[in-house]
C-alpha cells in the first residue's frame, strides 16, 4: 500500500512537471521583462530537478547523495549566471556538461547516446545566460527521458570570430506530441523565455531555427556578438 502511494505521488509529480506554462493572458503579452524570465526559468529548472531527486530517493539509489551535491552546485551556478546580462560561452558549456552529468545519474540504468563537440576559441564569446542550456534541457525532457534507452542527442558548439553556432538534434518518440496535449518542443515556457531573451539582448544579431521533422527535433542558433 505504501509503495502504491509513493508510485502515485511520483506519477503525479511528473505529470504536473509538464504542465508548467504561462497563463493565456501572459502568452498574449509575451515576456516583456527580463526579470520575469529569470524568475520563471529558475523554478522550472528546480522543479524538474526535485522530481528527479524524488525518483532516486524512492529507488533508494546509492547515487542520491551524489545527485544532491551535484544539484546544489549546478543550482548555484544557474542562479549566479542568470543574474548577469551576459556570460561567457565557457560558462554556458560548463553548465551544460554539469547538467548532462546529473541527467546520467537521474536516468539510472536508462542509457542514451551522446555526441558533444565544442570547437573554436570559446573564451572570447559572450551570450545571454542559459540560452543553450535550455535547449539541452528540453532535449532530455521531451526526448531522452521518454525513449526507454533508445534515445540519442548530438550537440555542436562552434565558436567563431565574435560569435557562435549551436546545433542540437535529438530523438523524440512518435507519441510525444499527443501525450503533451498537442504541445511541442517549441511551445514550452523555457523556449518562449529564450526567444524573448534573444530578442531583447541580441536584436538583429541572431538567427534561430527550431522544429521537429519526423522523430527528430533540431535546433540551430547563430549569434553574432559583434
Amino acid at each position: 500500500m505504501v509503495h502504491r502511494k509513493i508510485a502515485l505521488k511520483q506519477n503525479t509529480m511528473f505529470i504536473h512537471q509538464n504542465d508548467i506554462t504561462l497563463p493565456q493572458e501572459q502568452k498574449a503579452g509575451s515576456l516583456r521583462d527580463l526579470e520575469l524570465f529569470k524568475m520563471l526559468l529558475q523554478p522550472h529548472f528546480l522543479f524538474n530537478s526535485l522530481n528527479n531527486l524524488y525518483a532516486l530517493s524512492v529507488k533508494k539509489s546509492d547515487q542520491t547523495t551524489e545527485a544532491i551535491a551535484g544539484l546544489s552546485d549546478l543550482l548555484a551556478k544557474v542562479v549566479t549566471c542568470s543574474r548577469q546580462e551576459f556570460i561567457s560561452l565557457d560558462q554556458e558549456i560548463e553548465l551544460i556538461k554539469d547538467y548532462i552529468s546529473l541527467e546520467r545519474i537521474w536516468l539510472g540504468e536508462t542509457t542514451f547516446l551522446l555526441d558533444l563537440q565544442v570547437t573554436g576559441v570559446t573564451s572570447g564569446v559572450q551570450l545571454p545566460p542559459l540560452v543553450l542550456y535550455t535547449f539541452v534541457e528540453n532535449c532530455f525532457k521531451h526526448g531522452i527521458r521518454k525513449c526507454n534507452g533508445d534515445g540519442w542527442l548530438t550537440i555542436r558548439v562552434e565558436a567563431m570570430d565574435g560569435g557562435l553556432r549551436f546545433q542540437s538534434r535529438n530523438l523524440v518518440p512518435s507519441w510525444e506530441d499527443e501525450a503533451c496535449g498537442g504541445r511541442s518542443h517549441n511551445s514550452g515556457l523555457g523556449i518562449m523565455a529564450v526567444q524573448e531573451l534573444l530578442e531583447k539582448k541580441c536584436t538583429g544579431k541572431y538567427e534561430l531555427k527550431n522544429g521537429r521533422k519526423g522523430n527528430t527535433y533540431a535546433v540551430e542558433l547563430r549569434i553574432n556578438c559583434k
